[in-house]
């Protein structure tokens, strides 16, 4: 994605980089604490014994993942370990637990769409207005994109973890998953990222035209 930017220069350049160097630290971290909240939350006193429950961006952050994310737009932050054992309910506390980080990437990119399209009202022409409005788009784009690659079915992504509770125990898919997951989610990611793509502008659709609607 830092490619992308790179055909700015100057000042734009780094205000660029910098807004979207930002919003994939945020957006990575608060994925992860939205997982280790409500594993916590749900009975599990796991990720806050290992200080997960925290908004603090270095508890949450895996520098390779971060890199390869600011690059390629492909990266992770550092999984929250949980006991699913410890939920009052377990499959209940799995669930919401496994969903928690996707509900979060896309809060963020729709209010992150709100303020960006608040912002545009404003024909302002400074470098902390530009930084900004970039930094709110940023919000609203890499976030979607993290909530559909995470729905997708495959190990070990949000999607499989919420396929596999609502799936009877030792399935065929579920194993295989186990598997080769890892594999298939690198040949997706390598020859299918067309279809990441129409996902990610079919779900922007109804966060762009409720906004739209207001400003």
């Amino acid at each position: 994605m830092l490619f992308y930017i790179g055909k700015y220069t100057g000042i734009d350049f780094i205000i660029f980089t910098v807004a979207y160097v930002l919003v994939i630290v945020l957006s990575l971290s608060l994925h992860e604490f939205a997982h280790a909240f409500v594993a916590y939350k749900s009975g599990d006193s796991t990720p806050k014994l290992l200080g997960r429950v925290s908004i603090n961006p270095l508890k949450h952050i895996d520098p390779i993942g971060i890199i390869c994310c600011a690059f390629f737009g492909f990266g992770w932050a550092k999984p929250v370990q949980i006991n699913p054992s410890n939920f009052r309910n377990i499959k209940k506390g799995t669930a919401w637990t496994s969903a928690a980080g996707v509900i979060m990437n896309l809060a963020l990119s729709f209010f992150g769409y709100g303020i960006f399209a608040l912002l545009t009202v404003f024909a302002i022409s400074n470098y902390l207005y530009i930084f900004f409005q970039q930094f709110f788009y940023f919000m609203f784009f890499m976030n979607l994109c993290l909530a559909v690659f995470n729905l997708l079915p495959i190990y070990p992504l949000d999607g499989f973890k919420l396929v596999e509770v609502f799936s009877k125990y030792k399935n065929p898919f579920v194993e295989f998953m186990y598997k080769y997951g890892n594999l298939i989610l690198i040949l997706f990611v390598v020859f299918f990222d067309n279809i990441l793509i129409k996902l990610i502008e079919l779900m922007s659709y109804p966060i762009t035209w409720f906004w739209h609607l207001i400003f």
